[in-house]
């Protein structure tokens, strides 16, 4: 009976290549896809659309749209939203706005700008250009984008190429799409108030194949405008922290000029230099005249210089226009700590600036969704939001579409929806894919989810035991073996210890998830197989080498990293390696370099060797020392840039999502919120030893709110605790004060 069941279920699911879709199918009434004419495959083009929409003042109006690469849509000059929200290859999730608060009574101009890149990168994916549309009045279309005739009631969007944006441009990055390049005249946005402008001449269009059409399912971002709070000198401008967004400025054009738009997310020598692998720059030829200039791509940054090449030009109310996630009004947080607080805050400024539609390593060389980063990022997406819309959008896009390009099958990319056309990918982070689905189904009780993913981690699975070598542990492993940016990344040949530890984790989650006790004891076997071969009396041992035959672990190979994946995966643990947990706890830190502590043990980098130490510090109780070293390694960050880093140093990206995670810290260990499980209705409040005098936070839990503030006042902890009249709470005081509720 077991056997015809999950026959049927790979019948369903259609095996390994034809994948349940979980999101809801969308359709429109009368809109079909259309681009310009012979070129939807044109790499850089953007197109501009319109319609003229009658209004009586009395109609409930909506648009309806998604396009590729990306649009930016206008009501008679007025911002209204820029998207689409992102899906899996082949699939295109659908974005609603309410037109009416917009509207004058008579005629308005509906302007929607397409981007469409054609570009290989691992933000938007490669694939031809389109925009499908429609505008409704109480339910029925009253324009719509299509190629055919229509009554006298339907209005068609018409098209055109204002060639304002140059199309032989570099890309902005290996990640990204093409800088943005402009030649302006004075007027050069008039198309989108007035219905005769003499710039938008309509061009032939074409109806593209038909797209597979799905729910956004995602809350709306954040618009909400920032303008430079400093001026330096050389007319660099300075936000009140890193920002992210789309970059405006007025623009006083006196003679004809040259001007560029450079900025990064901090100064280096009080200047803004090249510091990552990526040009954040843009240009623009301008006539004569006044200008207000918004980017069409959103970037990151603290800081930005107007760098007058040529011609007289003034440059001021530099803005931008924030693109960040909306669904974070309602959590809160603070302590009598000040460093926390700032910490928490640069938590949340980071996580809004990563967590749109999917969740991204960072906001500026990439937009990119990266597997690992993802499970870190989730856990303080469901504090923050109390939903967890954006992790199904995010799996759910490693779902959909049948197979991915230029990776082995099996295999899962790194990063997604993206472009990997070198074919590279990272074996570990498909293992972190399985571990996330654990947390996913808790958070979620989303068991749909979990059953359509069945195939892709039973392929996952065959993937790897293909590497199995006689210990069972995987050797060899293919293309880029990562375990974070630090020495440990250079032991990796030809058996990595770490990778195999968090192989173990993920065949005993994978046995959970699926019945399947012989992964779990499969992963047993593993784990004690890496107790034998890597653990040397006093250390983990990243790596073992094949030598004549033998396997023979590398003595020098030792970093901090290493350690801390034994603790997470649950190859080590306090009680089976007391000296090393000692070790760990009383020699490691923030300060063992400058100590000269253990320097034979390479150290950890906070991508993620760090947090996985504050993990291990929390899980053992030792949450005053989790406070302090928080402090001294995430302090200084927040000070600077008003974000988390992707490094403890500032060479990379200051503006990582993965560090947001460090704010779920607090909530669980510092606040008290240590266990919300919304599935069972269940709360588990523990009150940790630290010297913290008061504390309070909220989170939302659905539509519902729990929240918990404490204070110390001699020797009782008086504590008020509001929950969900259905939840049931347990309460563990781990301080030396007596509880008394409020």
């Amino acid at each position: 009976m077991k056997l015809l069941l999950r026959i049927g279920m790979f019948l369903l699911l259609g095996g390994l290549f034809r994948p349940q879709v979980q999101a809801a199918p969308v359709t429109f009434q009368k809109a079909v896809p259309i681009w310009i004419a012979e070129q939807q495959t044109t790499p850089n083009l953007t197109a501009s659309f319109r319609a003229i929409i009658p209004w009586d003042g009395e109609e409930e109006m909506e648009l309806r749209l998604t396009a590729h690469s990306d649009y930016r849509a206008y009501v008679n000059g007025t911002f209204l939203g820029h998207g689409p929200c992102v899906a899996g290859k082949g699939y295109y999730r659908v974005d609603e706005y309410d037109l009416t608060p917009y509207l004058k009574e008579g005629e308005n101009l509906l302007a929607i700008e397409v981007a469409g890149y054609n570009v290989p990168n691992f933000y938007i994916m490669n694939a031809p250009s389109f925009l499908q549309a429609e505008v409704t009045a109480d339910g029925k279309v009253i324009a719509a984008t299509t190629t055919g005739k229509w009554n006298k009631v339907a209005i068609p969007f018409e098209g055109a190429v204002l060639g304002q944006r140059v199309q032989n441009a570099p890309k902005f990055s290996f990640q990204r799409t093409y800088r943005e390049l402009y030649k302006l005249e004075p007027g050069y946005n008039g198309w989108l108030t007035d219905a005769k402008s003499p710039l938008f001449v309509p061009s032939k269009l074409e109806e593209t194949d038909r797209k597979n059409l799905i729910e956004r399912r995602v809350k709306y971002p954040d618009y909400t405008i920032r303008y430079a709070t400093d001026t330096l000198p050389n007319n660099i401008f300075k936000f009140e922290c890193n920002s992210t967004g789309f970059l405006g400025a007025k623009f006083e054009v006196r003679t004809p000029s040259k001007v560029a738009f450079i900025w990064d997310e901090l100064l280096t020598d009080g200047q803004i230099k090249r510091r990552m692998s990526f040009d954040g720059r843009m240009e623009f030829e301008l006539a004569p005249g006044e200008y207000v200039i918004e980017s069409f791509e959103p970037y990151t940054m603290q800081y930005m210089q107007a760098v007058i090449e040529e011609g007289d030009c003034k440059v001021s109310d530099v803005y931008i226009r924030q693109y960040v996630n909306s669904d974070v009004s309602r959590a809160k947080f603070s302590c009598d700590n000040e460093g926390i607080n700032k910490i928490y805050k640069a938590a949340v400024e980071t996580y809004k600036q990563n967590a749109l539609d999917i969740f991204m390593d960072c906001p500026s060389r990439e937009r990119a969704g990266w597997l690992c980063d993802s499970y870190f990022t989730s856990r303080i997406a469901f504090d923050l939001s109390g939903n967890h819309l954006i992790e199904t959008n995010f799996l759910e896009n490693f779902l959909l579409p049948e197979k991915f390009d230029h990776i082995p099958e099996g295999m899962l990319q790194m990063c997604y929806p993206s472009d990997h056309v070198n074919g590279n990918f990272i074996p570990n982070w498909a293992m972190w894919f399985v571990i996330e689905l654990e947390e996913y189904l808790e958070r979620s009780d989303d068991r749909e989810m979990i059953a359509a993913l069945e195939p892709r981690v039973n392929a996952l699975l065959d993937y790897f035991s293909r590497y199995e070598n006689e210990y069972e542990l995987l050797e060899g492993l293919e293309k880029w073996v990562f375990l974070e940016w630090s020495k440990a990344n250079s032991f990796v040949q030809d058996v990595n210890y770490p990778t195999n530890m968090l192989y173990a984790k993920m065949l005993q989650v994978a046995g959970k998830l699926y019945d399947k006790p012989e992964l779990i004891k499969k992963a047993e076997r593993i784990q004690n197989v890496i107790r034998e071969q890597s653990f040397d009396g006093e250390f983990f041992i990243d790596n073992a080498i094949r030598e004549d035959g033998k396997l023979v672990p590398q003595p020098k190979n030792r970093t901090e990293t290493c350690q801390y994946y034994a603790f997470f995966c649950g190859t080590a643990t306090a009680e089976r390696y007391p000296e090393l947990f000692k070790i760990l706890c009383e020699d490691f830190g923030p300060n063992r370099q400058e100590r000269g502590a253990y320097p034979e043990i390479y150290p950890a980098n906070a991508f993620i060797g760090t947090y996985l130490r504050m993990e291990m510090l929390a899980e053992y109780g030792l949450v005053q020392q989790m406070l302090d070293e928080s402090v001294e390694q995430y302090l200084y960050m927040a000070n600077m840039t008003g974000t988390l880093w992707e490094n403890l140093t500032p060479h990379a990206s200051c503006n990582h999502g993965f560090a947001a995670h460090i704010a779920h810290m607090f909530y669980r260990d510092l606040l008290g919120l240590t266990k919300v499980d919304p599935i069972h209705k269940k709360l588990h409040v523990v009150f940790n030893a630290t010297n913290l005098k008061q504390c309070s936070g909220k989170i939302p839990v659905g539509d519902d709110e729990i929240t918990l503030a404490w204070e110390k006042k001699g020797k009782r902890l008086y504590y008020t605790l509001d929950v969900p009249e259905d939840f049931d709470v347990e309460i563990d005081n781990k301080t030396d004060l007596k509880l008394v509720a409020r």
